[in-house]
């Protein structure tokens, strides 16, 4: 039998209910994840941070730090915040009081890069001050945004909307990498074209955390019993979901390696904005697959993401300078799928009353385990960059194995 491949009308009607902007709160999360993803784009850790590490001539282990800052800083405060946020009777607010604070330090960077450019140490530690205040107080906001995204986007609408989020903001993100590259080739010298990119992520977030703050949240009574978070641990399907979260960061200390690799081995700096494009390609065209496994669990997800990586892994020391550009279609695949499922598998889990306790505890401990890129750098600069995706690699497939073993949502 001849393969006809899947129906257009099922693509459309896919697109069609991811797409359904009608209700106000779903609207403004889904165009404030427009915006996030457009802000990722020209701030992008694995990439457009990486590279300028590499350019500086910063350490492996330094190189590392950088995404882990950004994912670390936004998840290890949120089991401390939990009681507090519990406690709120809308979360939302919260979410608003920080954004300025969290535009401050991407504005740092920005400046930072403008002025001091002269003053390579300077500059490398403004460049880290303003991450570091980016992601902190990204921590503070992170649990207010899931808490709130739980109220007012029912179960069934969340792989939808996230999907919504993901299809259209890989759209903007393939787009801006080819401002990018055009900014990378620009006859400035360094580290001009970077303040550019820095300036406009710092208004593309500003604008997208606005929207969501405006958001019609619910009103309801605070929590007043004690938050134990030790309840979480006493569900056995918590325990398994954690397992394969940890495993699974575990293999993310090779994520910005691709970009240094880049720089470094195969000397490809002018295509990172490439590499850019083809990683936001492939994130927004395989949300169309993701979304359409994700409504009916988010199980499968999970285990596509955890496979591709390890693929992505141990192609990358084999591919030649001309056909590396095949690692960043594949990673921009797997981490949609892994943030897809893992975020939409972890809401589902937890119970409405305990929510800020699961979300909180799994963050926090899956951000203490972000720091791995660290590790990779320290890897990476003793084993090389091979050494270094090959044991990601096999973490990658550990998280694939535990996967399996991960109940059914419901």
């Amino acid at each position: 039998m001849r393969w006809r491949g899947p129906r257009v009308g099922r693509i459309r009607e896919t697109i069609s209910t991811i797409l359904d902007l009608r209700e106000r709160n779903y609207r403004l999360g889904v165009v404030n994840g427009w915006l996030v993803f457009l802000g990722d784009a020209f701030l992008n850790a694995n990439i457009v941070l990486a590279g300028f590490a590499a350019r500086l001539g910063a350490p492996g282990p330094l190189i590392g730090l950088l995404p882990a800052l950004l994912q670390a800083g936004g998840m290890v405060p949120q089991a401390f915040l939990a009681p507090y946020v519990a406690r709120l009777p809308r979360k939302v607010v919260l979410y608003r009081r920080v954004a300025a604070l969290r535009l401050s330090g991407i504005v740092l960077m920005a400046l930072s890069a403008l002025l001091l450019g002269p003053w390579p140490s300077l500059l490398l530690s403004g460049f880290l001050l303003g991450l570091l205040l980016n992601a902190l107080f990204t921590g503070v906001s992170s649990l207010p945004f899931w808490e709130a995204v739980a109220k007012v986007i029912p179960q069934e609408r969340r792989a939808a909307f996230f999907s919504a989020r993901n299809l259209v903001g890989g759209l903007l993100a393939f787009l801006a990498g080819f401002l990018v590259r055009f900014l990378l080739s620009l006859p400035l010298p360094f580290p001009l074209p970077y303040a550019l990119l820095f300036a406009l992520a710092a208004l593309a977030f500003g604008l997208g955390w606005y929207l969501f703050g405006l958001v019609d949240e619910p009103e309801e009574a605070g929590r007043t019993e004690r938050l134990d978070l030790r309840t979480p641990f006493r569900d056995p399907r918590f325990r398994r979901f954690l397992r394969v979260r940890l495993l699974l960061a575990l293999g993310g200390m090779a994520e910005p390696f691709y970009a240094a690799y880049a720089v470094r081995v195969l000397h490809q700096e002018r295509e990172l904005g490439l590499y850019l494009t083809l990683y936001a390609l492939s994130q927004t065209l395989s949300n169309l697959l993701w979304a359409r496994l994700a409504e009916r669990s988010s199980r499968p997800v999970v285990l596509a993401g955890a496979g591709l990586g390890a693929s992505a892994l141990l192609l990358a020391p084999l591919l030649p300078p001309g056909g590396f550009g095949l690692v960043f279609l594949l990673q921009g695949a797997y981490l949609a799928a892994l943030g897809l499922g893992t975020t939409t598998y972890l809401l589902n889990l937890a119970p409405a009353r305990e929510r800020s306790a699961y979300i909180g505890l799994a963050n926090t401990l899956v951000g203490l385990f972000s720091f791995s890129p660290v590790l990779g750098g320290a890897l990476a600069d003793r084993l090389g960059f091979g050494g270094l995706f090959l044991l990601a690699a096999l973490f990658y497939a550990l998280g694939l194995y535990a996967a399996r073993k991960l109940p059914e949502e419901g």
